[in-house]
């Protein structure tokens, strides 16, 4: 499997805001190999209760709302990883990253185990230290 989009500078990356996608872009130029295709705002989990006698369209947008969101999702052939793009990364990176990566594997059972990865521009030196004492790849920008 791929990234529906070339991984490289677009004008918008879905459900990333301003900052985010500013870091992002810093990324990008200092790692322009890193990847070789990207998915955005991509959902995994199954979302939350649907209320019994709900209208299928209402369902539908229930769920989407709902479900989890990852950032992005950089692909080097068929192996993902899942990236968390922050300005400043914190305890509530790690555990989104801990989440999105057994939702997916849950969700995709047939695509290989994928790799997490943090992207940011700052974080502070106890949050640093839980992200290196659970070996958790990590760039800063």
């Amino acid at each position: 499997m791929s990234g529906r989009f070339v991984y490289g500078k677009r004008v918008d990356y879905p459900h990333m805001i301003q900052d985010d996608k500013r870091v992002w872009e810093s990324f990008m130029e200092k790692y322009p190999d890193r990847f070789e295709s990207v998915d955005y705002d991509f959902r995994v989990g199954t979302g939350s209760e649907i209320p019994a006698g709900t209208e299928s369209n209402y369902s539908r947008m229930i769920t989407m709302l709902s479900q989890k969101r990852i950032d992005a999702i950089g692909w080097v052939g068929d192996l993902p990883t899942i990236i968390e793009v922050k300005g400043r990364a914190a305890l509530g990176t790690i555990g989104q990253l801990i989440g999105y990566k057994m939702l997916f594997e849950k969700d995709f059972k047939q695509i290989k185990k994928p790799k997490i990865l943090i992207v940011c521009e700052n974080v502070s030196r106890d949050d640093l230290a839980v992200i290196q004492s659970e070996n958790i790849p990590l760039v800063i920008i």
